[in-house]
């Protein structure tokens, strides 16, 4: 098998437009980066069809760094084991 990359760093943002955090590890799935962009700051301003407010708009908020109150809860799903030990049943092809 030949390389075709190398990740140097792993980075989440907790909220859309704000600085990120850069982690030791991160839990994927299939809807992403666990604990990414869980949330966001609507605005009346922005265009029909998205109505979030962005960096674009408002400079300032790249310069904002949020964090979880409890960050080791926001690391991986709580049921995570549980899912871990349904997985081979899952994946089992009829």
């Amino acid at each position: 098998m030949s390389v075709v990359g190398r990740v140097d760093s792993v980075w989440r943002y907790p909220v859309k437009s704000m600085r990120g955090e850069q982690l030791p590890e991160i839990f994927a799935s299939f809807a992403g980066v666990y604990g990414d962009r869980l949330f966001a700051f609507k605005s009346s301003a922005t265009p029909v069809g998205f109505p979030y407010l962005t960096g674009r708009e408002a400079h300032e908020m790249l310069l904002y760094r949020p964090c979880f109150r409890y960050p080791g809860k926001a690391a991986k799903p709580a049921n995570l084991a549980e899912a871990e030990e349904l997985s081979p049943i899952l994946s089992r092809r009829c």
